[in-house]
């Protein structure tokens, strides 16, 4: 079971937001991960960096893929088995009171591991924390949209607690910033675009 103030932000942020346009969107940014042609973009992207990029941009991607899948394998394989906790949404599947009131978006199915953390989270952090670290410009904060975005869709659909998406958020960007500390000198290693402000 959550505490009452997780109940309450969870009661806030998913059944109090609920309305048809979100629920259109929600589950389709959630999954995107999934979708064969982002991954394949994301793929195309990537090798075409570690072939033809820049020391400093190779680096980027070796850090970024190195923090998403320490995230994803210690969210998933070790706290999630230290920390048995229910999804919200188990209490549907179940019946057992987890957390009462709980709405499935039409189409859409409870899955089936453990709450805490959330690995959207984790996982998103890890990469948006090191998009900020690798970045030159002010433009580099806009990483934050995408653990945010993410976290809040796992909230509404009701796959997790507020707690959930804050310790995968917490993990996430510990595991981030570790994955660029062995790339300090790329990280440096070339100047600002011309015209770029702040740092």
């Amino acid at each position: 079971m959550a505490s009452d103030i997780d109940s309450r932000f969870f009661a806030l942020l998913h059944r109090g937001a609920g309305n048809a346009p979100l629920d259109w969107l929600m589950p389709r940014l959630t999954s995107l991960h999934q979708r064969p042609w982002f991954l394949g973009a994301l793929a195309l992207v990537c090798a075409a960096v570690l072939w033809k990029g820049s020391p400093r941009a190779r680096a980027w991607v070796l850090c970024a893929i190195a923090a998403v899948a320490l995230a994803d394998m210690g969210s998933h394989r070790v706290i999630k088995r230290w920390l048995p906790r229910d999804r919200p949404c188990h209490s549907l599947a179940s019946g057992a009171p987890v957390e009462p009131g709980v709405r499935l978006v039409p189409g859409e199915e409870c899955p089936g591991s453990r709450s805490f953390p959330s690995n959207h989270a984790a996982n998103t952090a890890a990469a948006a924390t090191v998009g900020i670290a690798f970045g030159r410009s002010r433009r580099r904060w806009w990483w934050l949209l995408l653990p945010a975005v993410i976290g809040y869709s796992r909230i509404y659909l009701g796959y997790h607690y507020p707690s959930d998406v804050l310790g995968g958020w917490a993990i996430g960007t510990t595991l981030g910033l570790l994955a660029v500390l062995p790339a300090r000198r790329w990280r440096r290693a070339e100047p600002p675009p011309e015209g770029a402000s702040g740092s």
